[in-house]
């Protein structure tokens, strides 16, 4: 399933298309062949259990659609969250007494919204994002060290408002790491492939029974259900594709810390 899914978009639907219309070429013509031996009212006992076969694939479609539209929500949800806290922390970091520590802290804090924003807009590429990863924990070790010190020596409200701040902020960029790396089962995915083969082929089965192909409306049909499972696969790759979370809020965050350092040492 992750060698099929890695095939570009594109790709992944023209084979789709094809394994669909296969299918039900292949029904069409069992049902053919089976119309000399069968009664003349089987068609009909045929489309109910079509009927039946169609509405569980299309129960298993919405399942996968809403599964993986669950974890595209969540990085999204979680771009916003990660922004707002490192944009907290970097704001309560200039209430620290000691000037020189403040602005250090907030150029620390700066540069690791540079990160989280490469890693937010990082390409598929496992040896990039694990560097961000590494580049992530080092310039996490480095604020929390200047965070620790800082509260060793002036144990105030501020101080602990401000090590609340980077503990939320440092929990967004965990639980964002886990959001990319959550993806749609991989058995729903094989359960959702082999149910529309064997859904396809039924429907061309029953086709194989009637006077007329329909192949237009049956090619329609293929189309819209490979466009379905598109969908699924486009929502399940959080780094490539056409549906991918907006690193807008992160991008803002960095916008107002540098409007306000400009501002500052003016």
């Amino acid at each position: 399933m992750e060698a099929a899914t890695g095939l570009d978009l594109w790709l992944l639907g023209l084979l789709l298309l094809a394994l669909l219309l296969a299918a039900n070429e292949v029904g069409f013509r069992l049902g053919r062949r089976r119309t000399a031996h069968l009664p003349a009212d089987a068609g009909g006992h045929v489309g109910v259990l079509t009927t039946g076969m169609l509405g569980l694939l299309a129960f298993t479609l919405g399942l996968a659609i809403s599964i993986a539209d669950q974890r595209f929500e969540a990085r999204r949800d979680l771009v916003v969250r990660e922004a707002n806290a490192i944009g907290t922390a970097w704001l309560r970091a200039g209430l620290l007494r000691d000037a020189a520590e403040a602005a250090a802290l907030r150029r620390h804090l700066a540069d690791y919204a540079r990160i989280r924003l490469d890693y937010t807009t990082a390409r598929p590429d496992r040896d990039r994002i694990a560097a961000l990863n590494r580049a992530t924990e080092a310039a996490q070790a480095r604020i929390w060290t200047m965070a620790e010190a800082a509260a060793r020596q002036d144990a105030t409200p501020l101080t602990a408002a401000l090590v609340a701040a980077l503990n939320e902020t440092f929990d967004a960029a965990q639980a964002q790491r886990y959001a990319h790396e959550s993806r749609v089962p991989a058995h729903i995915q094989w359960l959702l492939l082999a149910g529309s083969l064997l859904a396809v082929g039924a429907v061309g089965y029953q086709l194989g029974f009637g006077p007329q192909r329909h192949g237009v409306l049956s090619t329609l049909l293929m189309a819209m259900w490979t466009g379905g499972m598109l969908l699924v696969a486009d929502l399940n790759r959080p780094r490539e594709g056409h549906i991918l979370v907006d690193p807008k809020p992160l991008r803002w965050a960095l916008e107002s810390m540098d409007t306000a350092a400009g501002a500052g040492r003016r």
